[in-house]
């Protein structure tokens, strides 16, 4: 089947194929974070990628009517924290609305970077970055961050 076909009027777009094609791209879940005014907010996310080595830079797409996008554009850093495969209750945990301490978010426990970003103890491995560009992405907004900070707890398989 292909992606487009032929209809009347011209080349249809073929949802089906579509939305099958696109739902093979292999995607991880993470916990993105970032600091707001009054703490640090968090958010489940699927649209990671790392796209350059030098420097190490890493792209998340965040929808563009979320106050994640808002947080990250107004403290100009973004944390991404990578779930193991079987962290289904660490995962739900972030469903709902972040309610953080300076501890834990949404009772799962967390530590602060310098530059007051979340990092998950629950997660396999974690990173910071700096936003060093943002691009309109249809409905969302790509956000390139430079590679500030690490820390792999070679917790389990993603």
């Amino acid at each position: 089947m292909h992606w487009r076909e032929e209809g009347s009027g011209g080349e249809q777009l073929n949802k089906t194929t579509h939305s099958a094609v696109l739902g093979r791209i292999p995607y991880g879940l993470y916990v993105v974070g970032s600091k707001t005014s009054g703490g640090v907010a968090t958010i489940i996310a699927n649209w990671v990628c790392q796209i350059s080595f030098n420097p190490s830079l890493v792209s998340i797409s965040i929808e563009s009517d979320s106050d994640m996008r808002v947080y990250i554009e107004d403290s100009r850093f973004f944390s991404v924290n990578m779930l193991a495969e079987n962290a289904v209750d660490v995962a739900k945990a972030f469903l709902k609305k972040s309610a953080s301490s300076t501890s834990t978010i949404n009772g799962k426990g967390i530590s602060i970077t310098r530059n007051g970003t979340p990092f998950l103890k629950d997660a396999v491995a974690s990173f910071e970055c700096k936003v060093v560009n943002s691009i309109s992405a249809g409905d969302h907004l790509l956000f390139v961050g430079e590679l500030l900070e690490a820390v792999d707890n070679k917790a389990g398989k993603i």
